[in-house]
C-alpha cells in the first residue's frame, strides 16, 4: 500500500494487518524502545495523531510492557525536549524576530542504531528520527517565543547539534525595500573604495545600526553612473547582515537619510529575499535628460528626431574592461529637444532598458549608430545627464 493510503487509514485498523503487527513485533529485537520511537516506525499511518500516541497505542495492541531503562534508539532525547527548548530560548534571547526554523546535525551513532532497526522491520512507514525531533522542539519553541513557523525564508534558524548537546543560531539578514532619489552627481551606488561615500552608505549605515547588523548588501533596478543624478525614484533592496533588531521605526529612519541632502528614500519597509531578485530582474524603460555640447552650431537640429526607433550599440569603450564586448539593439522610443543656444541642446529621451545614452550623444567613435553627433554632423558630448523617471508599470517581470 502507498504511503498517500496509509495516511488516511486508522492505525487501530493498521495493526489489525498481519504485515504491519509483524514488523513491529520484529521491533522488539532492538530491545526496549519509547513511546516515540515505536510510534514513528508506523509514522505514515493515521497522520492525525502524534507518535506518542501511535507508539501507545501499538503498545498496547501489542501487549508490550514500557521500556524499564532508556530507550535503545534515542538514548532518551525525545525525554529532553523541554531542556532543548530552554537551550534554544536562551540562544534567541536577546534577538527580535517573528519566525524560526528548528534544524539539527544528527548523531550519527543514533542514526546508525535507527538504520539498523529499520534494516529489520522496513521503513517504509517510518520517520527518521531527525525530522520528528524538529518538529516537536519547533513547535514547542514557536509557542514560547510566539514566532511563527517558517519553511522557506525564516528570520532565524536554530540549529540543534545532537551529539554536542548545543544550540547555535543562523540569524538570516533583514531585506528592507524602498526607491530613492539621488540629489547630487558625484555619487557612486554601492561601496567603492576609490569614493568616500556612496548611496548604499548614506541608506545601509543608519539602517544597519538601527538593526544592530554586522553588514549590508545593495540590490537596485539597475543604476546610473557615477556623476548621474536620479530624481526619478529607483527600486531598491538593502540586506543587513545578522539583524538583531528588525522591526524598526521606517518613517524615521527615512528622514535620517535625506538629511544627508544627497539620498532621499521613499516608502521604506521591511521586505523579503524574493523582493531582491524580483527588482533585479526588472527591465524598465526610463526617461532622461540629457544636456548635450556640440562642437559646431547644429545646422539642421530636427535631425535630432531620426533617433526615434532603432539604435545599434557595441559595448562602450568606457566599461570595456568590465564588460563583455557585444552588439546589441536597442530602441529610443521618444526624444523631445530644445536649443539652449547655437551650440547647446537639451535632451528629453525615453529609451529601452539597456540603452547607454552617454554613447547616444556622442557616438563612441562610431560604435552607437545612430547618435546626436552623427545626425547633426558634429561632435557632441553629453555634460550632463539626470535620470527623470523609471516606468516601473511598464517593465517585464
Amino acid at each position: 500500500m502507498a504511503k498517500e493510503t496509509w495516511r488516511t487509514v486508522p492505525l487501530a485498523e493498521a495493526l489489525a494487518r498481519p504485515e504491519v503487527r509483524d514488523c513491529l513485533a520484529r521491533a522488539s529485537g532492538a530491545g526496549p524502545l519509547c513511546d516515540r520511537c515505536l510510534g514513528r516506525l508506523v509514522a505514515q499511518v493515521d497522520t492525525g495523531m502524534s507518535n506518542a500516541q501511535r507508539g501507545a497505542q501499538v503498545r498496547q495492541a501489542l501487549r508490550a510492557a514500557p521500556p524499564t531503562g532508556a530507550c535503545a534508539i534515542c538514548h532518551g532525547l525525545f525525554g529532553e525536549l523541554e531542556a532543548w527548548v530552554e537551550r534554544a530560548r536562551a540562544a534567541l534571547a536577546n534577538l527580535e524576530f517573528d519566525t524560526l526554523l528548528v534544524t539539527s546535525h544528527e548523531d550519527a551513532a543514533l542514526a546508525a542504531r535507527e538504520e539498523a532497526l529499520h534494516a529489520v522491520t522496513g521503513a517504509d512507514l517510518a520517520e527518521p528520527y531527525k525530522q520528528e525531533f524538529n518538529r516537536e522542539v519547533g513547535s514547542r519553541l514557536c509557542d514560547a517565543t510566539g514566532a511563527e513557523p517558517d519553511f522557506a525564508h525564516p528570520d532565524v534558524v536554530v540549529v540543534a547539534d545532537h551529539t554536542r548537546g548545543a544550540v547555535t543560531l543562523d540569524v538570516r539578514p533583514l531585506f528592507v525595500a524602498g526607491r530613492y532619489r539621488k540629489l547630487v552627481r558625484g555619487l557612486p551606488q554601492c561601496r567603492w573604495a576609490a569614493w568616500p561615500s556612496s548611496i548604499q552608505q548614506i541608506v545601509g549605515d543608519p539602517v544597519m545600526q538601527a538593526a544592530e547588523g554586522e553588514d549590508h548588501l545593495f540590490h537596485g533596478c539597475g543604476r546610473e553612473d557615477t556623476d548621474v543624478r536620479c530624481l526619478g525614484e529607483r527600486p531598491f533592496v538593502l540586506e543587513v547582515k545578522r539583524p538583531r533588531r528588525r522591526r524598526l521605526d521606517w518613517p524615521a529612519l527615512a528622514r535620517q537619510i535625506g538629511e544627508s541632502g544627497k539620498v532621499q528614500v521613499l516608502d521604506l519597509a521591511r521586505s523579503g529575499p524574493k523582493e531582491a531578485a524580483r527588482i533585479k530582474a526588472l527591465r524598465p524603460e526610463k526617461t532622461y535628460r540629457a544636456l548635450v555640447r556640440l562642437a559646431e552650431p547644429a545646422e539642421n537640429p530636427a535631425a535630432l528626431d531620426r533617433l526615434v526607433g532603432k539604435i545599434r550599440q557595441q559595448t562602450p569603450t568606457r566599461v570595456l574592461r568590465r564588460r563583455p564586448d557585444l552588439r546589441r539593439v536597442r530602441r529610443v522610443q521618444s526624444l523631445a529637444w530644445r536649443a539652449l543656444d547655437p551650440r547647446t541642446i537639451e535632451l528629453e529621451v525615453r529609451t529601452e532598458a539597456g540603452l547607454y545614452v552617454k554613447e547616444l550623444v556622442s557616438g563612441d567613435g562610431g560604435r552607437t549608430r545612430p547618435s546626436v553627433a552623427e545626425v547633426l554632423g558634429t561632435a557632441a558630448e553629453c555634460a550632463e545627464l539626470d535620470v527623470l523617471a523609471i516606468h516601473l508599470d511598464d517593465s517585464s517581470h
